[in-house]
């Protein structure tokens, strides 16, 4: 509150009212934040309305924003019966809670340890885990060792080969190095060991960091389709993006005229309307569920993604 009066005194003219400039500094800002808003949610909208729109009226008009002509067809065929969206679905959203609880369990385990000022070898262990970020072992080698230890055609390849970001790990050790020392040093002078330290004290005092960082997990699961083609042949083990992206490659082959059959290109004009729209509600269906976790943790988003930002 202090902090906040402070800004708005130092806004204010010798009159106690604000100053031109700073009124027009207000002005322009807000419209800047208005126009990023309509630069964001605009193609959301027009994917929304476009999945909802029939196909006979996108053929003739294409997308429109009128419910009159709006219809939940695509909807049926994605989601019936005997869609392979739901094992997809299913598949995806396992990926996503194991693998980002098992993250932030490994990151937060090293992440403070790493925080420990006086581990031994601690300079060389952190070096260890900069170089990763900078310097890759290359694909082939990479796919050898998730064969090796024989997890291919196994959700877990999606999961254990990614577990841990070196960068997510810099910005727990950020976290933890800030925690105040007299807590950790009561805690160790009753008696509590470090790892009850972890659990009890610095886990709960890490919500803010753990929100940002799981929420970045999460969105990296959910959207993984690109190692899922290259460790998974079982149809039935895609993930939901995987999906999507056979979806799109089919749609290729029917625009593509150097690739389609004479049959297809007879029919393109009756096809292609359906197909886009469908190709919008699989879009939707991909992105809603991964987009409604986050108002849930806006609350800690804003606090975590500042950690290092005042104190160097």
């Amino acid at each position: 509150m202090r902090d906040t009066n402070i800004r708005r005194a130092a806004s204010l003219g010798p009159r106690g009212r604000s100053s031109w400039a700073s009124r027009l500094f207000d002005t322009a800002n807000h419209a800047a934040l208005v126009l990023l808003g309509v630069v964001t949610i605009g193609p959301f909208l027009y994917i929304l309305a476009g999945s909802l729109t029939e196909a006979r009226w996108y053929q003739r008009a294409g997308v429109t924003f009128n419910p009159m002509h709006w219809s939940l067809a695509s909807y049926r065929i994605l989601l019936g019966s005997a869609s392979i969206i739901y094992d997809a679905m299913r598949v995806t959203i396992f990926i996503t809670l194991v693998g980002t609880f098992l993250s932030l369990l490994c990151s937060a385990l090293m992440a403070y340890g790493l925080a420990d000022r006086e581990l031994p070898g601690r300079k060389v262990l952190v070096f260890l885990v900069f170089f990763t970020m900078m310097f890759g072992g290359g694909m082939v080698p990479f796919y050898l060792v998730v064969r090796g230890v024989g997890l291919i055609n196994s959700p877990f390849a999606l999961i254990i080969p990614m577990l841990v970001g070196a960068w997510y790990v810099f910005m727990m050790i950020k976290f933890f190095d800030s925690l105040p020392d007299g807590i950790l040093d009561a805690a160790r002078i009753d008696g509590c060991g470090e790892m009850g330290i972890f659990v009890r004290i610095a886990l709960p005092l890490s919500k803010p960091i753990l929100a940002t960082i799981g929420l970045f997990y999460a969105v990296g699961y959910w959207n993984e389709w690109f190692w899922a083609q290259i460790f998974l042949s079982d149809r039935q083990l895609y993930p939901l993006q995987m999906v999507l992206y056979s979806i799109l490659n089919q749609m290729m082959l029917v625009t593509d005229p150097s690739r389609a059959v004479e049959e297809m290109k007879q029919q393109m004009d009756t096809i292609m309307p359906a197909q886009v729209v469908l190709r919008m509600a699989t879009i939707m269906i991909t992105v809603t569920p991964i987009a409604a976790v986050y108002p849930f943790l806006q609350k800690h988003f804003v606090k975590g993604v500042m950690i290092g930002a005042i104190k160097g």
